[in-house]
């Protein structure tokens, strides 16, 4: 291994690493590495035990990283499972020879020994997850040396561990949360003041690629017509000023190079924590509407919720979606009494009074596409619009 750095340079230089592999996780063999040749650990291992499906999320060596089981060895992932269901069991010998998994139960870090290292410890545990890290010692240093280093190190692991626990938390909430904004048939946009968009869900971005009269270059936002550029830096000053209860919101009415008309909506973006930190600048959501957008309800939803036929919530559906009496009584192939009974039927089951009491209604539950509430085979294609030349 060559000879083992002793300076406090090299410690130094070994906890920049434990914390920058905190966050990113392919740091993490490099600051394995360093950790190996500073306390004349062999092989260590660094693995991130999922408790609740029985197998590994994140193993590391000095050599690099593997996620999921499939790298496991076929015997490890079973007593690795038994292991971390409780603290103060430890692993059989063979676990620790093949992956450093053997685990006891986590003490004071900065008075860890370097047998507790060898067998392995926990240095987070949860209802879901165990950190588990472990290793050799080499000999190549007197025990009392070896110690401590380990109680120098080890605290910054554990800290280490933590944070990146933490990140890894954030970022799956953040992964989640931008998937579900893809969802949407409307267009979502989060926006600095000059116009740099933070974020684009891909509606917008479609919207935007398929309208000759907007662009993002280099991440900004432009309007090809210096009246469009106006009203979107005036929509968003009036959005950030103040940043509070003072900021407003505005509108705008948009056609798109298509001639499709498309509502413009600009609203204060403001964190909900009651401090914000120094890096975050203010930025405003704009909201771009989708006039071609069939977005109603599932039928089986006002089913389940209020007992109402197929027959019924189909006539909700459509009534929800803006079509009068007649439009639906010709696509559903009904006469207009029939129509105007399942509609007294349903006002009644909803406890509604009036059709506008009963849209405002469908309007507060989930909503999905026309062809999940299975209609479309009823439906009839509409005419398209000639475009201009």
């Amino acid at each position: 291994m060559g000879e083992h750095p002793t300076t406090d340079e090299d410690f130094h230089r070994l906890v920049d690493s434990i914390y920058e592999s905190a966050l990113d996780v392919a740091a993490m063999p490099a600051a394995l590495d360093l950790f190996s040749r500073y306390t004349c650990t062999v092989s260590p291992r660094y693995l991130i035990w999922d408790k609740l499906a029985g197998h590994a999320r994140l193993g590391v060596t000095p050599h690099g990283c593997f996620t999921g089981g499939a790298s496991l060895p076929e015997r490890l992932p079973g007593m690795l499972d038994r292991a971390c269901q409780g603290a103060g069991t430890a692993l059989p010998d063979a676990a620790a020879l093949c992956c450093g998994g053997a685990a006891t139960a986590a003490t004071d870090a900065a008075a860890l020994a370097c047998t507790e290292l060898e067998q392995g410890i926990r240095l987070v545990e949860n209802a879901e997850v165990c950190v588990l890290m472990s290793g050799t010692n080499a000999g190549s240093i007197s025990a009392g040396q070896r110690e401590r280093r380990l109680s120098h190190v080890m605290p910054h692991w554990v800290r280490a561990a933590r944070m990146q626990q933490r990140n890894f938390e954030l970022s799956g909430l953040a992964s989640l949360g931008l998937a579900g904004l893809d969802t949407l048939d409307f267009g979502v946009m989060v926006l600095q003041a000059d116009l740099r968009v933070r974020y684009a869900n891909s509606w917008a971005e479609a919207l935007v690629q398929a309208d000759s009269h907007l662009s993002l270059q280099d991440g900004v936002l432009r309007a090809h017509s210096d009246t469009l550029q106006a009203v979107l830096r005036k929509l968003l000053d009036g959005a950030m000023r103040g940043r509070g209860a003072d900021a407003a919101s505005g509108s705008w009415m948009h056609i798109t190079s298509g001639g499709q008309p498309v509502p413009i909506i600009v609203t204060p973006l403001v964190s909900r924590q009651p401090v914000e930190g120094p890096w975050q600048l203010p930025a405003a959501m704009l909201l771009l509407g989708n006039s071609e957008s069939r977005s109603v309800l599932d039928a089986g939803v006002l089913t389940s919720l209020f007992g109402l036929s197929r027959k019924e919530s189909i006539i909700a559906i459509r009534l929800a979606a803006g079509e009068t009496l007649n439009e639906i009584a010709e696509r559903e192939f009904l006469s207009p009494h029939t129509v105007r009974v399942h509609i007294r039927d349903t006002l009644r089951k909803t406890g509604t009074h009036r059709q506008s009491e009963l849209v405002r209604l469908l309007h507060l539950l989930p909503g999905v596409n026309l062809e999940r509430a299975g209609m479309t085979s009823a439906v009839r294609p509409r005419a398209q619009r000639p475009r201009a030349a």
